[in-house]
């Protein structure tokens, strides 16, 4: 290989390395300048073990325990897993986002609801804080939100619906119980006045308490999903006075292959009926409907 040819090839090399400058890094630093950087690029989804939220003086604690997390410190309430993964992947979108600012003035900061008046957002990782940031309006195609830093004069926008995920109507689980149907094998009903048990024996539902009776299997059936995967309507004031639940009006347990779900239900609350798993001091309201559906004598399940 002569001379010439080795300086040829030294320049198409260094022509190479200033084409892939230019079109990689050298070119992502050009479309940079003049750019604001993102508030929350420093969030770390995969990393946060709690969220702050306060919104019009109300606040909600949300702490990472294990696959789980606690809501507002309670002994046995926590957040919906659907809605804490949703909650997590738009604040992954919003660390991903690019930020335009649209005022660096403090005074329009109400405009945009950036303001004391907006959601005021703390993300802590590794224990300790992370970023403290107020959550705006959506911005006008719904595609986004403004944010501010509760300091700072600036309001900036990101393509990311924080407010939606971060505001749902109720943070917890609504879940009362959660169990395979195939796992319960005999149910027994206790009421004030009667009480009476049916088992699951050769395929079929049967009475077998305190006398044997026939079990109409499609009745039965209903009162199986009910005690296999119950949801609560709301979740009210937890405190026991006029729950009537200390009464005992009715108690249904469903046991079996690792199941073990008691039922408590007690007065009315409006439309609603108070109710409690036995195993937790948790305050639900459940429909009407469920609680007819549960409020049996042995001749309306024959």
């Amino acid at each position: 290989m002569n001379r010439k040819t080795l300086i040829l090839g030294g320049v198409l090399l260094v022509l190479i390395i200033l084409a892939y400058a230019y079109q990689g890094p050298l070119k992502k630093w050009q479309n940079s300048l003049g750019k604001p950087k993102n508030i929350l690029a420093r969030i770390d989804a995969a990393k946060i073990d709690k969220i702050e939220i306060t919104l019009a003086g109300n606040a909600v604690d949300l702490s990472k325990q294990g696959e789980k997390w606690k809501y507002n410190d309670s002994k046995d309430f926590y957040a919906d897993q659907s809605l804490m993964s949703r909650a997590l992947a738009s604040l992954k979108e919003a660390a991903a986002s690019e930020a335009e600012l649209v005022s660096n003035k403090r005074d329009r900061k109400s405009e945009f609801k950036t303001d004391a008046a907006g959601l005021s957002v703390k993300i802590y990782q590794a224990g300790g804080q992370t970023v403290d940031f107020i959550v705006g309006r959506q911005i006008s195609d719904y595609s986004g939100v403004y944010v501010s830093m509760p300091d700072s004069a600036a309001t900036y926008s990101l393509k990311a619906d924080l407010l939606t995920a971060l505001t749902p109507g109720e943070w917890r689980d609504l879940t009362i119980f959660s169990t395979a149907k195939e796992k319960i094998n005999k149910i027994r009903f206790q009421y004030p006045n009667r009480e009476f048990t049916v088992a699951l024996q050769d395929g079929r539902w049967s009475g077998i308490l305190p006398e044997k009776f026939i079990v109409n299997q499609a009745k039965l059936e209903k009162i199986l999903e009910i005690m296999s995967g119950l949801k609560a309507e709301a979740i009210p004031e937890q405190t026991f006075k006029d729950t009537g639940l200390e009464k005992h009006l009715i108690i249904i347990e469903a046991t079996g292959n690792g199941a073990g779900n008691v039922l408590m239900i007690g007065a009315s609350k409006g439309e609603l009926y108070y109710a409690k798993r036995g195993d937790s001091d948790n305050i639900y309201l459940i429909d009407k409907a469920t609680r007819d559906e549960l409020d049996k004598w042995i001749w309306q399940l024959r």
